[in-house]
């Protein structure tokens, strides 16, 4: 695909592609934000996507992204639920109980912090983090194991000091 074929797809498509993203997310910002990134991923991809399935590739990378989006913002809903209902049940040194856990998760190795984070902060799935981390789903949940193991050894630790 030419440069000239890319802005002829950016002037023939970028309007139905900014409704449909509109009518999914119901946010214009965030749907000019889809259409901004999925012409940035078919211009970084301008040589692998023929010019007779730009438009088809064009909306399946857009509905993609809303779903992430979608999930993404379905589970910082969640995060931030929990964290409200905590906040409301926590007693006054919480302040101080989350910068032990802040310090304790990132003093993990890096393979185990990013995993812990992206399970029981970001609430992927096994299979999901083995995806993104390149490894199988049975590893994924010994690496959580043994990160969740050392968290509570560390916990232990402070509560016989105090």
């Amino acid at each position: 695909m030419t440069s000239a074929e890319y802005n002829h797809s950016v002037e023939q498509i970028s309007d139905s592609l900014f409704r449909f993203s509109v009518h999914f997310l119901k946010d214009s910002d965030d749907a000019q934000d889809v259409v901004q990134d999925a012409f940035e991923k078919l211009w970084l991809n301008k040589d692998k996507v023929e010019k007779e399935k730009v438009k088809s590739w064009l909306f399946t990378c857009a509905h993609n992204s809303m779903l992430n989006q979608v999930n993404r913002k379905k589970r910082q809903q969640t995060h931030l639920d929990s964290l409200n209902e905590k906040r409301s049940q926590a007693p006054d040194n919480s302040y101080e109980s989350k910068q032990v856990i802040d310090q304790m998760v990132s003093s993990l190795p890096p393979i185990q912090k990013s995993i812990l984070l992206l399970r029981d902060l970001e609430g992927y799935t096994y299979e999901e983090i083995g995806d993104m981390l390149s490894i199988p789903p049975s590893q994924v949940k010994v690496y959580l194991f043994r990160a969740r193991l050392k968290i509570k050894k560390q916990l232990k630790g402070i509560f016989e000091l105090a």
